[in-house]
């Protein structure tokens, strides 16, 4: 029973970030001109640099195509950066350029003012806490992935 707890509230928090929605209204909040679209996308690159296409496809649960379109709009916007990859010629290296450093700077300093006001009648303590588990869960479930996929 209490699986399906967890699940659920699992589910209500990825949720609540993937809405397109609260991108925009977020895009707005802090004030740059980023495409909604692009917006994950831009996100998930700034925490996983350097990565390719075929990483952010998965991750982002898109087509390769449609992720390398949206790169190569990132890229002309001076966003990101590509280059070949070191091992092959053909898998693009995807790295945030000054600009996008930039803006994930002004994105970050949005998100952090945003997490404080809803967590604003948290106790230091339940704050602390939550980051613990969080921690662990984060660690948990990428412990499951890897042995996962090698069934």
């Amino acid at each position: 029973m209490m699986e399906n707890e967890l699940i659920k509230a699992l589910i209500t928090i990825v949720s609540f970030f993937n809405r397109t929605d609260r991108d925009k209204a977020f895009i707005k909040d802090a004030g740059v001109d980023l495409e909604t679209t692009s917006f994950q996308l831009f996100a998930t690159i700034g925490r996983e640099q350097p990565t390719n296409v075929s990483e952010l496809a998965n991750m982002l649960g898109k087509s390769h195509s449609s992720v390398s379109r949206q790169i190569d709009k990132l890229e002309k916007k001076g966003l990101v950066k590509t280059k070949d990859g070191s091992k092959d010629a053909r898998v693009r290296s995807i790295e945030l350029s000054a600009d996008g450093k930039k803006l994930k700077e002004v994105l970050d300093k949005t998100r952090m003012n945003n997490i404080s006001k809803a967590l604003d009648d948290w106790s230091d303590s339940e704050k602390d806490d939550l980051l613990k588990n969080l921690q662990h869960l984060a660690t948990t479930l990428n412990g499951f992935e890897d042995t996962d996929s090698s069934k």
